[in-house]
């Protein structure tokens, strides 16, 4: 699925799950109500244009890089979560500012993917680094920046994040593919729908390529390999690799 296509398939087949599936190990009609709900209330947030009324005070944008490919464009987001809570579902948009100081925005339209324009969880004191992908190849001299609002979902009760882990799946090669596999691990109890998975190649310090993939669905302590593609140019960089959990009870 390329950025900003439509909504994410693996929210709206989960919005259309019977109860019987829902109810993933031993959890309350409760639970699983909440569940239902966040997912209902991510689907209703994608279909309308994104609009930041403020930045987050708790979240610093500490880089920002564009990396262009032969297919497309990435842009590799950092983000610190500076509050001793966790911070979920944060409205993100991302853009280019042109040598005349104009910005152009690229996922802050209606019907642009959940994940395109959100980041579904900052741990507590935590770094994330965040992808958006166009298919389109963006001009790289231009000055690209990130903004971060405030959550308009209702925010989970606070605990301890579900655990998720991500690993690459060997693939004997020293340097880096263009497309590689990885295996995606659910530690928890708790199902996980539409997880994203975050890959970004590195050497002395410089981002020089990143991708996304996105996992449908990770039953409790499930695991799956997904494809996924960076764009830029990996070289003999090493990978790192981070996954977010997106049902947190």
């Amino acid at each position: 699925m390329r950025s900003g296509s439509r909504i994410s398939a693996a929210l709206v087949g989960l919005a259309t799950l019977p109860l019987g599936v829902l109810l993933s190990g031993c959890v309350t009609t409760q639970q699983v109500a909440a569940r239902a709900r966040l997912v209902d209330d991510r689907i209703r947030a994608s279909q309308s244009p994104l609009r930041l009324t403020h930045q987050n005070p708790d979240v610093r944008v500490t880089r920002v890089s564009l990396l262009p490919g032969l297919t497309g464009t990435a842009l590799a987001v950092a983000l610190r979560n500076t509050s001793t809570r966790s911070l979920t579902d944060l409205p993100i948009v991302v853009g280019l500012t042109t040598a005349a100081g104009r910005k152009l925005y690229l996922n802050r339209s209606a019907n642009v993917d959940y994940l395109d324009n959100h980041v579904v969880v900052l741990p507590a004191r935590g770094l994330v680094t965040w992808v958006y992908t166009s298919g389109r190849r963006l001009p790289s001299a231009a000055r690209p920046f990130a903004e971060v609002g405030v959550t308009q979902l209702p925010e989970p009760v606070a605990g301890t994040l579900p655990r998720v882990a991500v690993n690459r799946v060997p693939s004997g090669s020293s340097s880096l593919a263009r497309t590689l596999s990885v295996s995606v691990s659910n530690l928890s109890g708790i199902p996980q729908y539409s997880v994203p998975v975050y890959a970004v190649a590195v050497r002395s310090g410089r981002w020089l390529a990143a991708g996304r993939a996105i996992v449908a669905h990770l039953g409790t302590h499930g695991r799956a390999t997904v494809r996924l593609t960076l764009l830029g140019s990996p070289g003999a960089a090493s990978l790192r690799l981070s996954v977010l959990p997106t049902i947190f009870q």
